[in-house]
């Protein structure tokens, strides 16, 4: 994990779910958070990660901009399992490429892979290490992705009342989205100026197709695409992570 585990500021740690950041926004932003959302609105923003939920498995591609380069995320998701499995690098350097496999706690990774993603993780050879999100924005990126799938569905009511904001009708290719902005933090949920840095694109039917969290003072967004079909599954744990798993466990 070298070429990624460097500072990161600490405003992207506010960033699980709908809770938002408690940055401000631009004035640009301010312009085009049109409007408090609506209840049916509300309704379908809180649905958005039951439905990732209930979907259990979801191809996933991220991108992360961080100094100048960008870090590019490549497989998937297991939201009911809370496990991830994928390929991680960063622009067209292959030697910096890496396989990884998480959970909420732990990442491992085997490093200097330029294979793909392979349907079962290579055995041996995996570096394990507690996710530090202050540390590394790989790791606040994996609790950003392990976060857009919750077992129940947020509180409608409650985000009604935030600062989340209805933005724009939009397209994802031919597919009909809603964006919407998260609210920020519950001191400035009344602030319709100081929603959180994080932005959802929702489909008629409920599905999360895009999310994207920004830095405090960042002008560049990391970026989540998801599939709206069920993915293969993932892998069950390699050796490491699940002896990780299991020296955590209470």
């Amino acid at each position: 994990m070298t070429p990624l585990r460097t500072a990161l500021p600490a405003a992207l740690l506010c960033m699980l779910a709908l809770g938002g950041c408690t940055t401000g926004t631009s004035a640009d932003d301010r312009a085009a958070l049109a409007r408090p959302l609506t209840a049916a609105e509300a309704d379908r923003a809180a649905l958005a990660r039951f439905t990732t939920y209930r979907r259990g498995t979801g191809d996933v591609t991220m991108t992360i901009p961080y100094r100048g380069t960008t870090v590019t995320l490549t497989g998937r998701v297991d939201w009911r399992r809370r496990l991830g499995y994928a390929e991680v690098g960063s622009g067209g350097n292959l030697t910096a490429r890496e396989l990884i496999q998480w959970n909420q706690h732990t990442v491992v990774a085997l490093p200097r892979w330029s294979g793909g993603l392979p349907e079962q993780p290579p055995a041996g050879g995996w570096q394990p290490h507690r996710i530090t999100p202050h540390a590394s924005p790989l790791d606040a990126a994996l609790l950003l992705l392990m976060g857009l799938g919750s077992d129940r569905p947020d509180n409608a009511q409650l985000l009604a009342r935030s600062s989340a904001r209805w933005i724009k009708d939009d397209h994802i290719g031919t597919t009909p989205v809603t964006v919407f902005a998260g609210p920020g933090s519950p001191g400035a949920s009344s602030d319709p100026n100081k929603p959180g840095n994080t932005r959802y694109w929702i489909d008629g039917e409920g599905n999360l197709l895009r999310f994207s969290a920004r830095a405090a003072g960042e002008t560049s967004w990391m970026t989540a695409e998801l599939a709206p079909a069920r993915a293969i599954p993932v892998p069950a744990p390699v050796a490491e992570l699940a002896e990780a798993a299991a020296a955590a466990a209470p």
